[in-house]
Order: structure tokens, then sequence, then C-alpha cells
């Protein structure tokens, strides 16, 4: 479950109604992922999992780096920092942690950034204020199944609304599919493979592949991709 968190009724009309986004003056998006209520993170090795993190970031960056205001960071707290001009980003590094089975909530938010460095969580400012008060809005919250949030500031851009939104629907899909489906999905969507080729890397049959898939939002949520990124 998401808590869709404030949506600035001026200048863009009553919230949750979207327009088409147009490509003007942007503001960074800020998104902290908090892992630490993560009950497989306790029974992990904490050298391996910390291993495995780090790599995941470092692929997010390699991979969306033109969309990386700043390198994404792990912080000593199991927090992932981000701080991007773009959605996909965040929506991959949700489906690499979905992907290892970690539970998270994650704070979202828009706004100016008042110090710039090379690594996100050395970089501050409102949107990363407005990121922290939308996960510590979830934290006070007693419904444990309430994942994410987020606080955009009034007037931010449209194309930033369209992708903080965005974000929390494919979070929301990929939240109810099953670690097979995820998998299936992940191949699909983000490497772009046939029926044929993740039978073959995952070693199942197509039939069982395209069965699964069919039961997902994946063919739905990749087209989505490709009209957003039009």
């Amino acid at each position: 479950m998401v808590y869709f968190g404030n949506i600035p009724e001026r200048p863009y009309g009553p919230p949750y109604l979207l327009d088409i986004p147009f490509r003007g003056e942007t503001l960074p998006i800020a998104a902290i992922i908090d892992l630490t209520e993560s009950k497989t993170i306790e029974i992990m090795d904490r050298k391996e999992l910390d291993e495995s993190l780090r790599s995941m970031i470092q692929m997010v960056y390699k991979r969306f780096e033109k969309n990386c205001l700043a390198k994404p960071t792990l912080t000593q707290g199991d927090s992932i920092e981000l701080l991007v001009n773009n959605w996909k980003p965040i929506i991959f590094l949700f489906h690499k942690i979905l992907l290892m089975e970690l539970d998270f909530k994650v704070g979202l938010g828009t706004s100016t950034i008042h110090l710039f460095r090379e690594n996100a969580d050395e970089c501050d400012g409102p949107a990363f204020w407005n990121a922290r008060e939308a996960l510590e809005e979830i934290k006070k919250m007693k419904r444990k199944k309430v994942i994410a949030s987020f606080k955009v500031e009034s007037g931010t851009p449209k194309d930033e609304i369209i992708y903080i939104t965005s974000s929390i629907l494919f979070l929301t899909n990929l939240k109810m599919l099953t670690l097979s489906q995820l998998k299936y999905c992940y191949y699909y969507m983000w490497e772009r493979k046939k029926i044929s080729e993740i039978a073959e890397i995952t070693k199942t049959s197509k039939g069982n592949v395209s069965k699964n898939l069919s039961k997902t939002q994946c063919y739905t949520l990749t087209r989505l991709i490709s009209w957003l990124e039009a």
C-alpha cells in the first residue's frame, strides 16, 4: 500500500488530475529508501548484504548516469539516497530491491537543492527535506503496509509530478508480484528480452513465463515506459 502525499492544486488543477507533461524546466527529485525495518536484513550476513546493495547502486548509476544529479549512495543507517531528474532510476531501484526480497519504505520529494556534491548523501536542500518528511510521515503511521509517500513543492513542474506519481504507481504494481513474476518482468521490462530468452535465462518453459507475465501488468508497464520516454 502507498500513501499519496500532497499534490499542489495550483497551478495544475485538482489533485490527481494530470495533463500530458511538458518538457520545461525541472526540479530535482530526491528519494530516500529506508531498509532498516526489513526482517531480511537481520538474518543476512551484513558484509554480503552491504556488497550486494553497493553493487546494485553502482548498476543504477551506470545505467542511468545522465538522470542522476549525484551518485546514489548507501548510508550507514541502511538507507539509499537518490537525487535524479527522472523517474526511471527510482523504479528500476525499486524493482532490484524487491528482487532481493528486502522490505523498505520510501519518501520522495521535489524542490531545490542548496548543496550539491558528488554523492547524494552529501547533498542537501528542500528536496531532501521533503523526502525525509514524507518518509517520517509513513513511519508514524500504524499501518505497516504503507510503504511510500511523497511531498512536492507548490509550483513543481508537471514533469516532476508525473515522474513521482508514476514511480508510486509502478511500485504499487510491482509489490503485487510474486518473486518469479518479478524476475520475468525484470527481464522483459528492463532488459527487453523475449519470452524464449527469459525462459532460457531462468531455466523454465516459455509457457510458464508467458502464463506468469499474463497475470501481471508487465506488458502495460513496459508500454508506459516507452510512452513516457517519447
